[in-house]
């Protein structure tokens, strides 16, 4: 969890040093390992690209942010991890790109080298990322499919501030956004939250997940935004339910190994559900001899205790159990620190309990957690989509169908 920030100005030159070094500073909680920014100036515009870094792949300085690619045409700051850069490291060796580190952010800029914006569909991963293209004069901004990274951006009359997170946009921003009191109104009113573009403060956006955004640089009021990616929903009928599941299996397992790339220890959150001890059990059978970490909340004294599954999940794949346990005292003593982590309010206290358990697992020094969290959906989610089901089934002409299923 890396924290990128920037920002670009094409009117007159300004300062913004301090100010963005305490901006940054205000990113250190995502990434403690390192740190840089660098200032870019040219016919009249300057750009800033800064970075806070958590290392994962290659450890080493030359992991460090912004990074520019070897001919000097691009730089990146980067949040998040490509999955698959082994393989596009590879397929990029191919064509002639050689590399002097082992990090997935040299294999993502080595990429957008080669192939500009048809590189993001062959991004296996978790990401945002903003790219400063010399040449095109301009910086482009993407978000990964499913928005598990975040990127939110503002824009002033002169300026484009974009940032993982909003204190430390608002630390760098020349104009103080007033308060968006429809998201507010659409939050208390309906529990609606994180649910399109708007944010809480007027003005500051979120990158919408499989969008990009495009900023010229010679021309201010030249930006874009475009969508990237779209979700198929086609069926299959060509194959058997058996073989529908074991294609599901070999996915699964597929994805398993390739998150268990690291070059730190990798522990997983394990609530005792059928998804995070289907992680887990998937890890163990990827790697027999991998320590594995556990982590889980137990809700002692409560019917939604799950401690006998993971108890049995633990014992099962040999793992090393984590338990945390927490009272009403210890949510008032952690409530404004957990606030101004999650930086957005939120929709229920079920938040703090992953709160605790990541907070263990920082404790034991594990820096990569897998889990299963979002999995439920895949599946039909915890109650299903009955009425999805049926309009399926009408759509059909299935009228009998639609009629055995409604009875049921």
């Amino acid at each position: 969890m890396c924290g990128i920030l920037g920002f670009f100005n094409n009117g007159q030159s300004q300062s913004y040093d301090y100010s963005f070094e305490e901006a940054i500073n205000l990113l250190n909680h995502r990434g403690p390992d390192d740190q840089g920014y660098e200032k870019f100036e040219e016919n009249g515009y300057q750009l800033l690209f800064g970075h806070t870094r958590l290392s994962i792949i290659d450890l080493s300085k030359f992991g460090h942010q912004p990074m520019s690619s070897k001919c000097k045409r691009y730089s990146i700051v980067f949040n998040g991890e490509i999955y698959n850069y082994i393989e596009l490291r590879n397929i990029l060796i191919s064509k002639g790109h050689d590399f002097r580190s082992n990090s997935d952010t040299e294999v993502l800029l080595s990429a957008w080298s080669e192939w500009q914006e048809e590189s993001i569909p062959k991004l296996k991963g978790m990401f945002s990322f903003v790219i400063y293209d010399r040449k095109e004069k301009s910086i482009i901004g993407v978000r990964d499919a499913f928005g598990i990274k975040p990127l939110f951006y503002y824009q002033s009359k002169k300026s484009l501030y974009f940032s993982s997170e909003i204190p430390s946009l608002l630390k760098i921003s020349s104009e103080k956004p007033s308060p968006n009191w429809q998201t507010a109104y659409d939050y208390l009113t309906r529990g609606n939250y994180d649910a399109g573009e708007n944010t809480f403060f007027e003005g500051i956006k979120h990158l919408l997940p499989g969008h990009l955004f495009r900023q010229n640089l010679a021309n201010k009021d030249d930006f874009s935004i475009k969508r990237w990616w779209w979700p198929s929903i086609e069926e299959k009928k060509e194959i058997s339910f058996n073989e529908a599941s074991d294609q599901l299996k070999n996915i699964f397992l597929d994805n398993i190994r390739i998150h268990l790339r690291s070059d730190v220890e990798i522990g997983a959150a394990l609530s005792g559900g059928i998804d995070s001890s289907a992680v887990v059990c998937s890890m163990r059978h990827l790697e027999p001899d991998l320590p594995i970490h556990t982590f889980s909340y137990i809700a002692r004294g409560s019917t939604l205790n799950e401690e006998r599954w993971i108890d049995k999940v633990n014992k099962e794949v040999n793992a090393i159990p984590h338990k945390v346990e927490m009272s009403s005292n210890d949510l008032s003593n952690d409530i404004d620190q957990l606030i101004r982590c999650q930086g957005e309010p939120f929709g229920s206290t079920s938040i703090y309990a992953q709160y605790k358990v990541f907070q263990k697992a920082k404790e034991e020094n594990i820096i990569v957690t897998l889990d299963g969290q979002g999995a439920d959906e895949m599946l039909a989610g915890y109650y299903g989509y009955p009425d999805s089901r049926l309009s399926s089934i009408l759509s059909q002409n299935k009228w009998i169908e639609a009629y055995k299923f409604l009875k049921s």
